[in-house]
């Protein structure tokens, strides 16, 4: 059975009072640190370097940094103020939050599929794939995990493979499985496949619990930097702070991605040892982050399709970003 858990009632708790203000809430007090959320992944490797370097420091932009488990359970508390901005996945939950008049905003894109190599894939357990299952048309009925469950980011991805063979999630059992916790269940024989990012795509693979079937189109970015009210009042902060996340990405271009000093600050955020960084693949970055508004698009109309919206008319691009 297909796990449907859709957020339809999604509305923070504050969506009404949230909607009524205009235009976006008041600037940011003088000196106060800047609260942040990221989800624990490469995917988000310009803003760990711009912290790591005190680039967001010298913008004026303090920031504590403090890991998140999907971008859509922390919506919440960026739409409330408790987090300023947050690194995280696109999702139904940010796309229902914008459409019933949430003061947030995607104002960056991160971790561009590259052109080579599957940094995020989808990875079916090592004794199916021995066995023959390498095909995505043989997905068809499987068991697949991914972190966030309906309306991720992954459900996304998952669903631009399925396409590839005709096939769409109704077609397969999905499980909302953290990434942490799909190296166990590969090894317990929970799940038949997962769809997980670097570093976890390439500790899974040396580990022998699973192997790479597939990846998301390349060229395409589903996560990125998100604005709450604070930030978007302060237009002169949010320059300034996407201004040191891009020099974070500047940093990490081309070979300098796996200079010692990134990767140890990979390492630092990610949880997962330099080794094993420098073994995995690498996203690609745009030095402008400028956002993938393409995908963004896409992944509104995917989300429509499966019925996960609590509207029916697409949003326009305008209503869902930002750009500083």
């Amino acid at each position: 059975m297909n796990v449907t858990t859709h957020r339809r009632g999604f509305v923070l708790g504050v969506g009404a009072a949230l909607a009524a203000r205009s235009p976006f809430a008041a600037a940011l007090a003088a000196g106060r640190t800047l609260g942040a959320g990221f989800v624990p992944s490469t995917l988000f490797a310009p803003l760990f370097v711009a912290q790591d370097r005190g680039y967001l420091s010298a913008a004026g932009a303090a920031t504590t940094l403090t890991p998140i488990v999907a971008g859509q359970d922390a919506l919440a508390l960026l739409a409330t103020g408790r987090l300023d901005f947050i690194a995280a996945g696109l999702s139904a939950a940010f796309f229902n939050g914008v459409e019933r008049g949430l003061e947030v905003r995607l104002v960056a894109s991160t971790g561009y599929q590259p052109r080579t190599g599957h940094p995020s894939a989808l990875m079916v357990r090592r004794d199916l794939y021995d066995g023959g299952l390498r095909a995505v048309r043989d997905l068809r009925g499987k068991k697949i995990a991914f972190n966030g469950g309906a309306g991720a980011t992954s459900a996304y991805y998952v669903a631009r493979i399925l396409r590839t063979a005709g096939l769409h999630l109704r077609d397969v059992e999905t499980l909302n499985i953290n990434v942490p916790d799909q190296g166990v269940a590969f090894e317990r024989k929970a799940i038949d496949a997962a769809f997980t990012s670097a570093p976890s795509t390439q500790a899974f693979a040396e580990q022998k619990l699973a192997s790479i079937l597939a990846g998301p189109p390349p060229g395409i970015a589903g996560t990125g930097i998100f604005f709450g009210p604070s930030l978007l009042g302060d237009p002169k902060t949010a320059g300034a702070l996407l201004d040191a996340i891009r020099h974070g990405a500047a940093d990490i271009a081309g070979k300098g991605y796996f200079d010692a000093r990134n990767l140890a600050t990979f390492a630092q955020y990610t949880q997962q040892p330099v080794d094993v960084l420098r073994r995995s693949g690498r996203y690609d970055f745009a030095k402008d982050l400028r956002v993938d508004q393409a995908t963004l698009l896409d992944m509104q109309r995917e989300f429509l399709d499966q019925g996960i919206l609590t509207y029916k008319t697409p949003l326009d691009e305008r209503r869902l970003v930002a750009r500083f």
